[in-house]
């Protein structure tokens, strides 16, 4: 009988999961994720030891240059686990039946989550809906933080879409983390360009049971096209509109300080302004101190829903207390400054 000495069949298979997905598929190439059906994506019944993990990583960090797995690095079994979670290692048990594309292979034997189950899989470790939430935004968005990378990034690739985190929890139930998923997701929009975007978009849309201002979530980063007068006012054949709803003609764009400081970028806004006022669309900008601020934000919210036609009933008992809470959560000051 020939000798088992090759590395397919000494190194087990390791299925990388939970936050350790997100940082990986943030550096693998696109090209190198292999889908991985059926027999071929069948999570072992014994937990890899910490050794044959860190030796798992190192083989990644080789092939992939760039690519670093800050640990805890977090693991899936198909079975009981019986191994103590370590500085290094977490192991999670994964015994639901999988149905559609949830892994992909890299090297050998080792294997990611595909970011729809990694981030059901996150919703079980996450207490607050807001804080989930806001990894779906990061995840359907075009930024990343560390909380899905190695830094924090801007015009980055997004990982998931809204539909397809739909898709996948409306196909898997029965996963562990699927009905959390499935009942905040009408809240996710594809396209956020940044956490604080996010933040806003969260606090204006979200219904007032949750501390929003119940405007219905915008559509994030809504490309507008220009029309013949916008053109030649602007120079450009489209707008993208940080939060838009599109059939009230409504863009209420963030004014962050690091994109929206200067003399050229003043006038390239105010062209662009005066572009979309052509077209008949209402362009309201909020600045970072605006955001920050209780007040400001209450100003800005009645604005909106005067121009999106929306009433002002609050149905909802302890309203104040809820609207802080969110904040809170969102980490936005609760001052009235």
């Amino acid at each position: 009988m020939p000798a088992l000495n090759s590395r397919a069949n000494v190194d087990p298979h390791i299925f990388f999961g939970y936050e350790t997905a997100f940082r990986i598929l943030r550096r693998v190439p696109p090209a190198a994720l292999l889908p991985a059906r059926g027999k071929a994506c069948a999570l072992p019944d014994r937990a890899p030891s910490a050794g044959e993990i860190e030796a798992a990583v190192g083989r990644l960090e080789t092939a992939y240059p760039g690519l670093v797995v800050e640990g805890p690095w977090h693991v899936l079994v198909g079975g009981a686990v019986q191994r103590r979670a370590s500085q290094a290692c977490r192991w999670h048990a994964c015994t639901a039946s999988l149905s559609g594309m949830s892994f992909y292979q890299l090297e050998g034997g080792i294997f990611v989550s595909a970011p729809t189950l990694a981030f059901v899989h996150e919703a079980t470790r996450e207490a607050s809906a807001v804080a989930l939430l806001e990894l779906g935004y990061e995840l359907c968005g075009t930024y990343q933080t560390r909380r899905t990378g190695p830094s924090s990034a801007y015009d980055v690739v997004p990982l998931a879409s809204v539909r397809e985190l739909g898709d996948y929890v409306a196909r898997n139930p029965s996963v562990y983390g699927a009905r959390k998923v499935a009942r905040i997701v009408r809240y996710l929009a594809d396209g956020s360009a940044s956490a604080r975007e996010t933040k806003q978009a969260l606090v204006l849309g979200l219904p007032h049971r949750h501390g929003g201002y119940g405007l219905g979530i915008p559509h994030m980063n809504y490309e507008v096209k220009a029309s013949g007068p916008a053109r030649a006012i602007s120079g450009k054949g489209f707008f993208r509109a940080d939060l838009c709803w599109p059939e009230k003609k409504l863009d209420v764009e963030y004014q962050s300080r690091e994109r929206h400081e200067g003399e050229l970028v003043r006038i390239t806004d105010s062209r662009r302004t005066n572009a979309l006022m052509s077209m008949g669309w209402t362009v309201v900008g909020v600045t970072n101190d605006e955001l920050d601020s209780f007040v400001a934000t209450e100003t800005i919210a009645h604005t909106l829903r005067r121009y999106l036609g929306k009433h002002s009933q609050i149905r909802v008992s302890n309203y104040h207390a809820r609207k802080l809470k969110l904040r809170r959560q969102l980490g936005l000051p609760m001052g009235y400054e």
